[in-house]
């Protein structure tokens, strides 16, 4: 559907039916995974909501996944070499703007998140540089610029996919943020409005409001689309399609492996923490293996203790008889 605030007055760029727009192309081809990522990621979302802790690590890891992407981006704007550096240097500059940085938004919501924990901006840049990524969130880091010092062409992928995604989801987010305040610390003089405001900032284009962020989305679409459509070959194209395919599969592993890593520490000690992450867990992964090995699980223990209760009950009984 067109959105009226934008194309009043003006022609959607590319058009939903343009089968020969990159942008299309790469949304026809992770069709499949996109829908996939999107019920995984609403379901991981609705944990989060309820787990401040969650939220706060998912914040985390795509802040380094942003600010690899950007690293990127700075070096081919501004120190590129060769010809293939050039020609992606020279696709940027007609779609990227400032507006669309994230690492920077992210680090504004990671001093919110993080101010019980590091007293001084000085204490937070220290953590962010010595964090000992996870794993999966480690090898994607890597991948990005591996795939972009290798073929500079597929900055094109993750300018995609990733940036699109937040200009369609950020608004949505926002307003389950506003609702979750429990998700944030707690300031005495800041109101409610202002301590959303503070801590949403990965998912905010434009301090204008929701008339200008859409905007900037209609722009990056068209300038990105016109910025490609001639200046890549097919090879290129294919292998930007490619890793596009590659970052969903990145998204879901990274978001999972948050989840695996709580799920390993909070069972290691028995809480209240505990039981209702693992609540939540079974609540929200209805027909999903994880739940039936969880009720498995369960169902094991409630057998094992079950059993004890008896055989203590009839060795009591037993003895008293003797």
């Amino acid at each position: 559907m067109e959105d009226s605030t934008s194309t009043s007055t003006s022609t959607i760029i590319p058009s939903p039916t343009d089968i020969g727009a990159l942008a299309n192309r790469i949304n026809f081809h992770t069709r499949d995974a996109h829908n996939k990522i999107n019920t995984f990621m609403g379901i991981k979302m609705a944990i989060a909501m309820r787990h401040g802790f969650i939220y706060r690590q998912g914040i985390l890891a795509y802040y380094y996944v942003f600010d690899a992407i950007e690293q990127e981006i700075d070096r081919l704007l501004h120190d590129a070499v060769s010809e293939n550096e050039l020609q992606a240097s020279a696709i940027l500059k007609q779609f990227w703007l400032e507006d669309f940085r994230r690492s920077t938004q992210i680090y504004k919501d990671l001093k919110l998140l993080y101010s019980n924990t590091f007293k001084s901006t000085e204490s937070l840049n220290e953590f962010l540089a010595t964090f000992e990524k996870p794993p999966l969130l480690q090898q994607f880091v890597d991948d990005i610029h591996d795939n972009i010092r290798r073929e500079p062409c597929t900055i094109l992928s993750y300018c995609h996919v990733l940036y699109l995604a937040l200009f369609a989801g950020g608004k949505l987010i926002r307003s389950n943020l506003y609702r979750r305040l429990g998700l944030f610390p707690n300031f005495e003089k800041l109101t409610q409005k202002e301590l959303v405001k503070k801590g949403t900032n990965f998912f905010t284009f434009s301090e204008l409001g929701p008339t200008e962020e859409t905007r900037l989305k209609w722009e990056y679409k068209k300038n990105y689309e016109l910025a490609t459509r001639t200046e890549l070959t097919e090879a290129q194209k294919l292998k930007i399609i490619s890793v596009a395919e590659g970052i969903f599969d990145w998204n879901f592993n990274i978001v999972a492996e948050i989840g695996e890593l709580n799920r390993r520490e909070l069972m290691s000690k028995f809480s209240f923490k505990c039981v209702t992450y693992v609540y939540e867990e079974w609540m929200f992964n209805k027909g999903s293996a994880s739940r039936k090995a969880f009720s498995t699980t369960v169902l094991l223990i409630l057998s094992i203790t079950a059993v004890w209760v008896l055989y203590y009950f009839v060795r009591q009984n037993f003895l008293s008889v003797v």
